[in-house]
Formats: structure tokens, C-alpha cells, sequence
């Protein structure tokens, strides 16, 4: 079934003008707004990648017709060229008889870079050098038509040099190649075992070959002409002599200058002078003759000097023109691709920020989630601060009624000191003892609860890093996600660029001006939405500030309440030592040194109050310096 029909249209464009199978393909011309296109049909052994279609777009060999546009179809490739008339194809060269030698070697050099520039390619790529893939221009330049890629395209490159040749020379085209010079082929033999030494071998060596056999054939040609004259200058000027040399007769060839001889009579002397005269007159126009056709062959060198200069600078023309053509089509096509490659971004920003507000939607409610139990944990943890407060100021209130109980047992002791001074002594001790282990049993609590904060703390933290990992883990699988839909999404729009850009010129002013529309409102949902995250964050860092401020002037006052408590305390004892003082007025000598005793005894116990007031603003400063650290860090 054929794959272009004449009178149907290719991709909605090209409109099929005629068609023609080409070496397992088809070759059709197409027209498109006015413009005539070659549109050529290859089937494919493999699949051809990227590189191998951005291959055929990058060719740019005069002798090869450009490749304007590529299109990927079921197991195949339909190439877009630019229409150039040829006045024939070699083939129906051929057709007409066999060309002659010069002009096939001609045509073999004018082909040699082509070659070279196939095999050059990162993947290597070859021409059919068959007569029906070369056509002859207007101008008498050569074109290749179909190229192919090596492992990728069909037909492979079954066609040789030597085949190419012997076609041409011959005037026998053949679909099938030909292994060696048939006998029949009407070649000399010199020209067939050059055409025979072509066969499957590179340009370099057939050139090399070619250029051997015309130096054969070109001296040889130039020694017959040099002996045919000699010859003639021998019978006017040389005549031989006989040599006897040791038996042997040699010849040898002397010239001399013409002796006149003597005349016998004057009827011979008449003769022999009108001889001489039809020579001399002979001679004279045989070298006007050679003057001739000398000048002669210098005006069809300069005929053919300036034809070929002609022919170069119409060519250098087209050429130009050709070049113009390419670059205001280039410009037109990547104009294109950039407009559809800004659709292709446009549609990505959008996707992009539908993803970012999605994603700014999942760190707001996670930043929720964990403003949520950052707020109960603080909750528990004041709850527990204010729980061992309370348990510390009940300490302290037990042991100032102790202590004041102490100090009343002991004022009435001082009054029966006499008689109850041991059992005084006795129960200060036993006061001592219980005030250094209730303080052990204080600092062991407090020891266990620090402890027990920090393995929280330490359990928080893990929490935190599984949550971390699942959240990385979560969004690497979303990445992934997200990887594979691009992917499939690029497939999509790779399959439907194609349509898609034919559509494109006919709404894109409209496109663009609702792309732009769309882009703003985007862009001001986003900076509406960036401004609201701000104002979110900066109203969290001042509550976070609020609270630690509150937080300091509550341990500020509680400190100041402390601080009287303590001056009150110290007030109240100094009362009591003036009191004791004025007392001890009227008891003996002894009682003083009893009495300093008893303050020495106390002493230990003021001092252990004054070291656990310390430890509580030294744990007050940690705890307010954790909290401004968790707050800078969430800010």
C-alpha cells in the first residue's frame, strides 16, 4: 500500500503532486502555500534516535539536498527537502547510451566529499551511489537525494563506487549490484580493471585509481603523437648510416644539412626545385595550420575559462541565495520553536506553581501540626516547671516553720539551759543530720528530673528526625512521582506538538495574551500568598516573643518575690538575734561561747539555702535560653 496518495495532503500541509517508488520507499512531490517540496519516505530497519534525526537537520553539503524538516512515523521517517528541478537523473542519463569516461570521472570527484562527510558523523551515515539517487541541476551541479544512517535505515548501502561507475559507462542500469566487470560490458581493458579495482572501496581509492589510469592513458597518447612527428622530421632531416662495429651492423640516425647536388641536367634541376618548393610550401601551411588551431584551442580555453567563471559565480549566486533562503527558514523554524518552547515553559510555571501552593498548603498545615504539639509540649513543661516550684516553695515553707520551731525550742532552751543544754545540742544535731538528707534527697530529685528531661528531650528529638526521614521519604516519592508523570506528560506533548503546531499560528496571539493574564494572576496569588505566609510567620515570631517576655517577667518576679522572702527572713532573724543578744545580757559568760556555737552550727544551713536559690536561676537561664533558641529556630 502506498504511503502517499496523490491528492491527499501530508500532516494537513503538503498536498501530494505525484509519486514515485524510490529504493523501498516512495518519492513525492508536494506543494504547501504556494511553495513546491520533495517529500521522501524511508522505512526503517531499528528505531532512529534523537541524534540520528538532529543528524539529517544539521547536513549542510552542497552536494546533498537539505533536509528541512523530520517526522517520525510507524517504523519509518518522512523527510521534508526543498524542491530543486533537475533536468535529469543519472539514470535517464544512462538511459540515452553510455557517458563518456571523462565526464563519469568528472562526476566521481564532484561526489567525493560527500562521502567524507557522511563518515564523519557521530553515527555514521551513507549515500546509494545508484544512478537514480543523483540528479543533475539546471546548472550541470550534481545532488544526492537520499541518505541514510548505518544499522538504521533500509535500503542498506548494497551500491559501490565501481557499481556507480560501471552503470554510468556502460549505459546499463541494474537494481541489482554488481560483484565484478561483465564481459560483455564493451570496456577497454585498462578502463574495466580500473572500474574492477573500485569495487567495494572508499572514494580515496577509487580517485587514486581513476587519476592512474588517465596518466596511463594520457601518456601514452602524448608518446604516439611524439613518435609520429619524429618520424616526420626524420624523412626531411635524418637519414640512417651504417656502422660496421666488431661484425655488427648498427644504424644510426645523423643529421645533415641538405647538400644540393649536382645537376645533371636542368630539366632534373626543375624538378628537384619545385619538389623542394611544394614542400617549403607545404611545411608553411602545415605550421599555419598548427598556428591555428593553437590559437584556436586558446580561444575554447578562454571560452571555457569564462564559462566556468560564469558558471561559478551563478552558482556562488544561488548559492548565496540558497544560503539567504536557509537562514530566513532557520529563523522562521527556531521562531517556532521558541514559541512553542515559552508554551512548554509557560504550562511548566503553571504546574510548578500549582505545585508550590500545594506544597507551601503541606508545610503550612505540618508547620501547624507542629506549632500544635511544640504548644502542648510547653503546656506540659509549665506545667511541671510550676509543679516543681510548688514543690520547692512547700520545701522551703517546711523547713523555715522547722527552722522557726527550731528557734523556739531553742529560745526556750535558752531560758532552761541549765538542764537541757545536752538534749539541745542533741536535737541540733539530729536537726543537721535531717537537714543535709532532706538536702541529698533534694538534689537526688532534682537530679532524676533533669535527667528524666533530658531523655524527653532526647525522645523528642528522635521523634522529630523519623518524622524528618518519612517527610524526606514522602517527598522522594512524590519527586519520583512527579518524574515519571513529566515523562509521561513530555510523550504526550511530543505526540501532540506535532498537531499542535500546526493549530498554534492561528490562535497564538490569543494564547498569549491569556498566558500573560493567567501569569499575572499567578504572580499575584503567589506574591498575595507570600505576603500572608510573611505576615503569619512575623505574627508567630511576635507571640513567640510575647510568650518569652511574659515567661522572663514571671521568673523576674518570682525571683523579686523570692529576694524579699529572703530579706524578710533576714530581717526577721536579725530580730530575733537582737532579741537573743538582749537575753543573753543577763545568762553567764558561757552561754556567749554556747551560743556562737549554735550560729556556727546554723551557718550551714543558711548557706545550703543561698546555693539552692543559685541552682534555681542557674536552671531558670537554661530553660529561658531554650526557649529563645526554639523560637529563633521555628522564626
Amino acid at each position: 500500500m502506498s504511503f502517499f496518495t496523490v491528492g491527499e495532503y501530508y500532516r494537513e500541509t503538503y498536498q501530494i503532486e505525484s509519486v514515485e517508488s524510490f529504493f523501498g520507499g516512495e518519492w513525492a512531490v508536494a506543494s504547501s502555500r504556494g511553495e513546491r517540496f520533495y517529500l521522501q519516505y524511508t522505512p526503517l530497519a531499528k528505531p532512529a534516535p534523537p541524534r540520528a534525526i538532529q543528524q539529517y537537520l544539521s547536513l549542510d553539503q552542497k552536494e546533498i539536498v537539505p533536509y528541512l524538516q523530520v517526522y517520525s512515523e510507524e517504523r519509518s521517517l518522512v523527510f521534508i527537502r526543498p524542491y530543486i528541478p533537475f533536468r535529469e537523473r543519472l539514470h535517464e542519463r544512462a538511459a540515452r547510451g553510455p557517458v563518456d569516461e571523462d565526464q563519469v570521472f568528472h562526476w566521481v570527484k564532484s561526489l567525493a566529499p560527500v562521502e567524507h562527510v557522511l563518515k564523519e558523523k557521530p553515527l555514521r551515515m551513507y549515500t546509494l551511489l545508484h544512478p537514480s539517487n543523483i540528479g543533475v541541476t539546471e546548472e550541470g551541479e550534481l545532488k544526492v537525494i537520499a541518505c541514510g544512517v548505518e544499522g538504521r535505515t533500509l535500503p542498506e548501502p548494497i551500491y559501490d563506487w565501481g557499481n556507480l561507475m560501471l552503470m554510468l559507462l556502460t549505459g546499463k542500469v541494474s537494481e541489482e549490484p554488481f560483484q565484478r566487470v561483465p564481459a560483455d560490458a564493451g570496456l577497454s581493458k585498462p578502463l574495466g580493471k580500473a572500474v574492477h579495482k573500485s569495487f567495494n572501496r572508499h572514494v580515496g581509492y577509487v580517485i587514486s585509481q581513476i587519476d592512474s589510469y588517465l596518466k596511463k592513458r594520457d601518456s601514452k597518447g602524448l608518446l604516439d603523437q611524439l613518435f609520429k612527428k619524429g618520424e616526420q622530421d626524420d624523412s626531411s632531416t635524418i637519414r640512417p648510416k651504417t656502422v660496421e662495429d666488431g661484425g655488427r651492423t648498427i644504424e644510426k640516425s645523423e643529421r645533415h644539412p641538405t647538400i644540393p647536388p649536382t645537376p645533371p641536367s636542368s630539366v632534373l634541376q626543375q624538378r628537384l626545385e619545385q619538389a623542394r618548393q611544394a614542400k617549403l610550401k607545404e611545411e608553411a601551411e602545415r605550421r599555419a595550420q598548427e598556428e591555428a588551431e593553437r590559437r584556436k584551442a586558446e580561444h575554447r580555453a578562454q571560452e571555457e575559462a569564462e564559462h566556468r567563471e560564469a558558471e561559478r559565480r551563478a552558482q556562488e549566486e544561488a548559492e548565496r541565495r540558497e544560503a539567504e533562503r536557509r537562514a530566513q527558514e532557520e529563523v522562521e523554524r527556531r521562531e517556532a520553536e521558541r514559541r512553542a518552547q515559552e508554551e512548554v515553559e509557560r504550562r511548566e510555571a503553571e504546574r510548578r506553581a500549582q505545585e508550590e501552593v500545594e506544597r507551601r498548603e503541606a508545610e503550612r498545615r505540618a508547620q501547624e501540626e507542629v506549632e500544635r504539639r511544640e504548644a502542648e509540649r510547653r503546656a506540659q513543661e509549665e506545667v511541671e516547671r510550676r509543679e516543681a516550684e510548688r514543690r520547692a516553695q512547700e520545701e522551703v515553707e517546711r523547713r523555715e516553720a522547722e527552722r522557726r520551731a527550731q528557734e523556739e525550742a531553742e529560745r526556750r532552751k535558752a531560758e532552761r539551759r541549765s538542764q537541757e543544754e545536752a538534749e539541745r545540742r542533741k536535737a541540733e544535731h539530729r536537726a543537721q543530720e535531717e537537714a543535709e538528707r532532706r538536702e541529698a534527697e533534694r538534689r537526688a530529685q532534682e537530679e532524676v528530673e533533669r535527667q528524666e528531661a533530658e531523655h524527653r528531650a532526647q525522645e523528642e528529638a528522635e521523634r522529630r528526625e523519623a518524622e524528618r526521614r518519612s517527610q524526606e521519604e514522602a517527598e522522594r516519592r512524590k519527586a519520583e512521582r512527579r518524574a515519571q508523570e513529566e515523562a509521561e506528560r513530555r510523550e504526550a506533548e511530543h505526540r501532540a506538538q506535532e498537531e499542535a503546531e500546526r493549530r498554534e499560528a492561528e490562535h497564538r496571539a490569543q494564547e498569549e495574551a491569556e498566558r500573560r493574564e493567567a501569569e499575572r494572576r499567578a504572580q499575584e496569588e503567589v506574591e498575595l500568598r507570600e505576603a500572608e505566609r510573611r505576615a503569619q510567620i512575623e505574627a508567630e515570631r511576635r507571640e513567640a516573643e510575647r510568650r518569652a517576655q511574659e515567661e522572663v517577667e514571671l521568673r523576674e518576679a518570682e525571683h523579686r518575690a523570692q529576694e524579699e522572702a529572703e530579706r524578710r527572713e533576714a530581717e526577721h532573724r536579725a530580730q530575733e538575734e537582737a532579741e537573743l543578744r538582749e537575753a543573753e545580757q543577763h545568762t553567764r559568760p558561757e552561754s556567749i561561747s554556747r551560743e556562737k556555737e549554735r550560729v556556727v552550727a546554723a551557718a550551714p544551713v543558711v548557706n545550703g539555702l543561698e546555693a539552692e536559690r543559685r541552682e534555681h536561676d542557674k536552671l531558670a537561664g537554661q530553660l529561658e535560653e531554650y526557649v529563645r533558641h526554639v523560637f529563633n529556630r521555628q522564626g
